[in-house]
């Protein structure tokens, strides 16, 4: 087998990509130097995407210890997602649980509005939970029905897409800025991250859509929906997580 050039390449990108938007933030660099390594990263992400495909559904590559190998780094890979929404979380009890003189020894600071709890974020809720069991069906149906899998799981990113457009209206209306005390910062850091796992599980999940119309699972072969329905289910809690604790505990 040929060694591939992606992994150091993608190691690179992360880096760059991380580099540039600190030098972005300290205007050391500009915006289109930080969009230039963002695109290269994801050129090189999706060249060792479209390899693993290859490698597995036309090559036969993956045997059984291949496949267990992918399930431990990608059950890694959500541990280190999960640990990184625990420090976000860390940060929001440690001003919620005790807020200081600056807040006003109240949570929310005194002079913030909070988001209301009833209203968009259940709309946002009931989107994501029901994608969610949108796409775990069709992972059930593409066992044995292959057409009803697609249009189950193109119902289920429809429904993703009109959470990030409530989520996108939100910030627009909000009556704070992440520059608005600790509350707005946490706020639109845990929203905002959230945010963006779920555009990046919308993308894993359009890319199974696809590999869905060529017929590229099977009965036994359907590793990468099933990473990706995993994936999304973790995408589901973390968001159950902030509506009970940012939205409604963190906004009484």
């Amino acid at each position: 087998m040929n060694s591939s050039p992606w992994p150091i390449l993608t190691g690179f990108g992360v880096f760059s990509v991380g580099e540039s938007i600190i030098g972005f933030f300290h205007g050391w660099n500009s915006s289109f130097y930080c969009l230039t390594t963002i695109i290269a990263l994801s050129m090189a992400v999706s060249m060792w995407w479209r390899d693993v495909v290859r490698e597995g559904t036309f090559l036969g590559e993956h045997t059984q210890v291949e496949r267990k190998a992918f399930w431990v780094g990608f059950i890694l890979f959500v541990c280190t997602e999960v640990m990184f929404f625990v420090s976000l979380f860390w940060a929001f009890f440690h001003s919620a649980l005790a807020p200081a003189v600056e807040l006003g020894c109240v949570y929310p600071p005194v002079g913030i509005l909070p988001v209301p709890i009833i209203g968009s974020p259940l709309v946002m809720t009931g989107l994501l939970v029901g994608s969610g069991v949108l796409a775990n069906w069709s992972l059930h149906a593409v066992k044995g029905d292959e057409d009803n899998a697609c249009e189950v799981m193109l119902l289920a990113l429809m429904m993703s897409v009109f959470f990030s457009y409530y989520q996108a209206m939100e910030y627009y209306e909000a009556s704070f800025t992440i520059r608005d005390s600790v509350y707005g910062s946490v706020f639109f850091l845990i929203t905002g991250f959230h945010g963006i796992h779920v555009t990046g599980g919308t993308i894993f999940l359009i890319v199974q859509v696809f590999r869905m119309f060529k017929g590229h699972f099977s009965t036994g072969h359907h590793l990468g929906l099933d990473m990706a329905v995993l994936y999304w289910h973790f995408v589901d809690v973390i968001w159950i997580l902030v509506i009970v604790f940012v939205y409604g505990w963190g906004g009484l």
